[in-house]
C-alpha cells in the first residue's frame, strides 16, 4: 500500500490541472509591400481555435501552455488603392505560453510562436510558410461556475518581426471554457 501511496501523490497535481477551449473572433490588419508600387491588403475578420492546459493553477496565478489554429482566410489586395482580382490568403498554427492573473477581472499576458502560410492567388496561385513571435495581451471575466467555468474577455496581438503582407496587428474577443 505504502508502494502506491506515494506515485498517487505525485500524479494527484495533474489530475487537479485544467483545459481551456476557445474560440478567438478578431480584426486582423497587414502590413504593406512598397515595391514598385505600394500593395495593401483590406482587414480582415478572423476565427481561431484555442486549446490550453494549465501547469499552475494557484491562486490568483494561471500559467498554461497553448496550441491555436487559424484556418485559412482570404482578403482582397490593392496596388496603388485599386482593387484588383488578386487574393491575399493566411493561415496559422502556433503554440504558445500565458500568465493570467485572476482577479474580478483577470489579465494576463503570453507569447506563441506561429507558423503561418501566406498565399497569393489570381491566375496563379504561390504560397509561402513562414514562422515567427507573437506577444499577446488579454483582460476578461471568468463565470464562477461550480465545474465548467465560461469566459469571456478582449484579446490584442502583435508580431514581434514584420512580414511583407502578414498579419501585423489583431483585435478580438476570446471566449470559452474552462474544465
Amino acid at each position: 500500500m505504502k508502494k502506491l501511496v506515494l506515485p498517487l501523490l505525485l500524479a494527484a497535481p495533474l489530475a487537479a490541472q485544467s483545459f481551456e477551449l476557445g474560440l478567438n473572433v478578431s480584426r486582423q490588419s497587414y502590413t504593406s509591400r512598397d515595391t514598385l508600387s505600394k500593395v495593401e491588403a483590406e482587414d480582415k475578420t478572423v476565427v481561431a481555435a484555442r486549446l490550453g492546459y494549465a501547469l499552475v493553477d494557484f491562486g490568483p496565478a494561471l500559467f498554461q501552455v497553448t496550441a491555436a489554429y487559424q484556418p485559412k482566410v482570404e482578403t482582397d489586395l490593392k496596388p496603388n488603392g485599386f482593387l484588383v482580382p488578386t487574393k491575399l490568403g493566411n493561415e496559422y498554427w502556433a503554440v504558445g505560453a500565458m500568465f493570467n492573473f485572476k482577479a474580478l477581472i483577470a489579465v494576463g499576458a503570453g507569447v506563441d510562436y506561429r507558423f503561418e502560410k501566406r498565399t497569393i492567388t489570381n491566375v496563379y496561385s504561390s504560397s509561402e510558410t513562414y514562422s515567427r513571435p507573437w506577444a499577446r495581451v488579454n483582460a476578461g471575466y471568468a463565470f464562477p461556475t461550480p465545474i465548467v467555468k465560461p469566459f469571456i474577455g478582449l484579446e490584442v496581438a502583435v508580431p514581434l518581426t514584420d512580414e511583407d503582407l502578414g498579419p501585423k496587428l489583431q483585435v478580438g474577443i476570446y471566449g470559452g471554457i474552462r474544465f
